[in-house]
């Protein structure tokens, strides 16, 4: 039987891992070129590989995503979701580590995908205003892999990548149809689009023309320290204007004045994490964070408050965070991420940013994607003007 932990109890552990992703070796095959057209996957080919695809039966990323707004003045609405009708762009999406198993190895079972699911739709199904989202299953590493040998760690990463690139391959060879992209993906998953990146879009004009934005949030992304490039990508700077296309947007979130001595992926020498300000690339003002999405469910409740009369699977705050690339007294790089005190609010704060389960090793990590939730899909939304009718 496969023992399973609660993310909190290895949290602290994990401080002391080197998780840097050394160079892919996963191969693509060698008669085919990018873009790709018509390549098939025999894997991918199947409808049940997929968690969210266009035309799905069973799309994950189409269930409902109604929230519940908390005002200022205390009083709460109810909002729809509004996917976009004829979404101009793509969205693919990789989900994080959701097998907590302590056994170094793949997630080859998907009899169970209530993990993926609840991820999927936290994290991902929302950017369906923007963009069309697909979602593939893959067979990621446990959180225990993490702990293994560098070798064998890396070895078992190789398989769950060489998943994901079969999937964007197939995404590309019988989906993509000339469209623009928007990788993205969440701490594994992040790990997984860096790769992707470094293999199919840094050193080719013409993915790199194909790539909208990438989002790798919350994973080892370096560049060479004070640069927008080098370290985990060459030529793919990290974005840098509001405007800009063919970038990334990669941060790691903590609360501000955060203990940074033991943070997850410590960058290597003469590099830094990657951080950019999803509210405004290339500011390194405090800036608000405009919409914040988070799941009600059993597993929610744990860490936040003031949501058992929420009935919508979603709570919306806006204005109640702001967040800035900071440097900690060490030279890590990452978004603090504060609560705003404006007079008159109201709303109780959802969620304790001293909450000592925040302020270990990995800091905010959990709530990456549902803290800059809105200025991620507004980063999407802001570039459509930049990919024709």
């Amino acid at each position: 039987m496969k023992r399973r932990f609660g993310l909190s109890a290895v949290l602290p552990l994990l401080s002391s891992l080197g998780c840097h992703s050394p160079a892919t070796v996963a191969k693509i095959p060698s008669d085919l070129r990018s873009p790709f057209v018509g390549y098939q996957s025999e894997t991918y080919r199947k409808d049940a590989m997929w968690l969210c695809r266009p035309g799905l039966a069973g799309n994950v990323c189409a269930e409902d995503l109604t929230a519940t707004e908390l005002l200022p003045d205390g009083s709460k609405q109810t909002v729809p979701h509004q996917p976009s009708a004829q979404p101009k762009v793509d969205c693919f999406y990789v989900y994080p580590t959701v097998d907590l198993s302590m056994s170094a190895q793949n997630h080859s079972d998907f009899s169970d995908l209530a993990p993926m699911k609840r991820t999927v739709l936290a994290q991902a199904a929302r950017f369906s205003e923007v963009c069309a989202v697909y979602a593939p299953l893959y067979r990621q590493v446990t959180i225990g892999t993490y702990f293994a040998g560098t070798e064998r760690r890396e070895r078992f990463l190789q398989s769950a990548y060489s998943d994901v690139l079969d999937a964007f391959l197939h995404y590309m060879g019988q989906h993509n149809q000339g469209r623009k992209v928007v990788l993205v993906g969440h701490s594994q998953g992040a790990d997984m689009i860096t790769r992707l990146l470094r293999q199919i879009f840094d050193k080719d004009p013409t993915m790199r023309e194909r790539l909208l934005l990438a989002l790798p949030i919350g994973g080892p992304v370096e560049t060479e320290t004070g640069k927008l490039v080098g370290g985990s990508l060459e030529n793919i700077p990290l974005c840098s204007r509001s405007d800009e296309t063919g970038c990334v947007v990669a941060f790691r979130s903590f609360r501000t004045g955060a203990d940074t001595r033991r943070a997850i992926f410590a960058p290597s020498p003469g590099h830094a994490p990657a951080c950019v300000n999803p509210s405004e690339p290339g500011s390194q003002d405090v800036k608000p964070l405009s919409r914040v999405y988070f799941p009600v469910d059993a597993q929610s409740k744990k860490l936040l408050r003031g949501i058992d009369d929420v009935t919508t699977p979603y709570v919306l705050l806006r204005g109640a965070y702001q967040a800035a690339c900071q440097t900690s007294d060490v030279g890590y790089r990452y978004l603090g991420v504060s609560t705003v005190q404006a007079d008159g609010d109201k709303r109780s704060p959802l969620l304790d940013l001293h909450d000592r389960r925040l302020n270990r090793a990995f800091g905010l990590h959990i709530l990456d994607m549902q803290l800059a939730q809105g200025d991620l899909i507004d980063l999407v939304g802001k570039r459509l003007g930049s990919v024709g009718p």
